[in-house]
């Protein structure tokens, strides 16, 4: 009989990204089933030996793997391939935002034996505890996909969201010193809220959590943030919230708990949020970084194509940089680039409104992402209807990222991340700090004056040593 009941693995995410964020979604899953009398266990590929899950999964009923459109998936792959191969008994369960956006295609992998769609804790309770019984009856078990005997291809009815007051505290004494790790380097990450109510046309919360956005009590969070307190050693916390929300009063209330426990803190907004008023509140608050959707420099792109609904525009945009330059927040404003009907001129605009934002506001830290074509979105089926070929596999859909897939906007990703993402603590700090930095100072001195003269063209060897440097880099910095 096997002694693990579910063998949780989170797979390496990117190969060129420093961050070291709890995977919350293998710890908030194993919390439930813990606090269920399962045995799990967890493994994070980007801090564990290789031969961790090969050791566990000999020993394991199920392995399960959560994973996002784009490189998880080639990794998910190997790890449920091998798995099978050490333990031909072990059942194979995927899961995550990949699974839910495309269940059936996934089930059709042969190296997948359940798909579980959307929020994963009470579905996959429910599997393990049948698969550990005599019966096996799972034909009832909601937000599930798997195929009958005869290779028919059975999806269940979907399951309702879950109550955010059943949902667990994440860290639990076997996944404990994953958080350790995190909040050692500066990247403890936890969540108050699930979802978004908003409905911009690229991303997989159309899809996955049905534009629904469901915020933690207040009470929740405070005896949550308490425990992190007691339990381990930070002074940061990234909040990895979808959208921290428009409700001011509950901003405050968020405030008010991390500057009780002196936490600095991170979260996802959009910009229409910001004004003078929350800007204040969130310094005052402890916020020392915001990630703010920017996505395009062009009123057209951002009503029409995207769906950002922001009311006044690009001028909410520029008010939100404006608000946030006269306050000490360091904040990430992520624009995209070849995005769908998007032209030349757009594309220049977006450009322009970069150095706009700039110069607005000094602490200012821009990217540039390669638009990613998730399945299930409006954008994703305007561009199948307009001819776009469909991937069909792991390996097809692993390319779908959100720094490749077209190698001019790849150019502009690169250039523009060494031209305004190289301020101390930021990617290119972390990945080459103090003399480590010469490596790459002479392509960001390149890059900075490629973008100041918008020549992004005839790249390809620098971009390939950038490319070397920045991966080699990001795995020492992960060791």
């Amino acid at each position: 009989m096997a002694e693990i009941d579910c063998l949780l693995v989170y797979p390496k995410p990117t190969n060129d990204s420093p961050l070291q964020e709890v995977a919350l979604s293998i710890f908030s899953l194993g919390a439930y089933l813990e606090e269920r009398g399962l045995n799990i266990e967890y493994v994070d590929e980007r801090f564990d030996n290789e031969n961790r899950v090969r050791e566990l999964s000999k020993n394991a009923l199920t392995i399960a793997v959560s994973a996002m459109t784009g490189y998880q998936l080639i990794e998910s792959k190997r790890i449920l391939i091998q798995a099978r191969e050490d333990n031909p008994e072990i059942i194979t369960i995927f899961g995550g935002v990949h699974a839910t956006l495309l269940p059936e295609q996934c089930i059709k992998q042969d190296f997948v034996d359940y798909v579980i769609m959307r929020e994963g804790e009470e579905t996959l309770y429910e599997l393990i505890t049948e698969l550990k019984s005599t019966n096996k009856i799972i034909n009832n078990i909601k937000g599930l996909v798997f195929k009958s005997i005869d290779g028919q291809i059975i999806k269940t009815s979907p399951r309702p969201f879950m109550n955010t007051d059943n949902i667990p505290f994440p860290m639990t004494a076997k996944s404990k010193r994953y958080f350790e790790i995190s909040a050692k380097v500066g990247d403890l990450s936890y969540t108050t809220s699930r979802g978004c109510p908003n409905n911009c046309n690229f991303c997989y919360n159309q899809v996955f959590n049905q534009r629904k956005w469901r915020p933690y009590s207040i009470e929740k969070i405070e005896r949550e943030i308490e425990r992190f307190k007691k339990e381990l050693d930070f002074d940061s916390m990234f909040l990895v919230d979808d959208n921290l929300g428009a409700d001011k009063e509950r901003m405050k209330d968020i405030c008010f708990i991390m500057k009780k426990h002196n936490i600095k803190w991170h979260v996802n907004i959009r910009c229409n949020y910001i004004n003078d008023d929350t800007a204040l509140i969130l310094e005052d608050g402890g916020c020392e970084s915001l990630l703010l959707g920017v996505e395009s420099g062009s009123d057209r792109v951002l009503n029409e194509v995207i769906g950002k609904d922001y009311p006044e525009g690009v001028e909410d945009i520029k008010r939100c940089a404006r608000a946030l330059g006269k306050r000490n927040i360091k904040s990430i404003y992520s624009f995209m680039c070849n995005i769908p009907t998007e032209t030349k001129r757009e594309a220049r605009t977006s450009m322009k409104l970069a150095d706009y934002i700039k110069y607005v506001d000094k602490n200012a830290r821009i990217s540039f992402y390669v638009y990613a074509a998730y399945p299930g979105t409006e954008l994703y089926k305007m561009l199948v209807k307009d001819g776009m070929k469909e991937p069909q596999t792991f390996e097809e859909w692993s390319k779908v990222t959100l720094s490749e897939s077209d190698c001019k906007a790849e150019n502009l990703y690169y250039i523009s991340g060494l031209t305004f993402r190289g301020g101390k603590g930021d990617r290119t700090d972390q990945n080459f700090p103090g003399i480590k930095r010469l490596k790459i100072l002479p392509f960001e001195i390149l890059c900075k004056i490629r973008w100041k003269l918008r020549f992004f063209s005839l790249f390809a060897l620098e971009k390939f040593i950038i490319k070397y440097l920045i991966q080699k880099a990001s795995q020492k910095v992960r060791k």
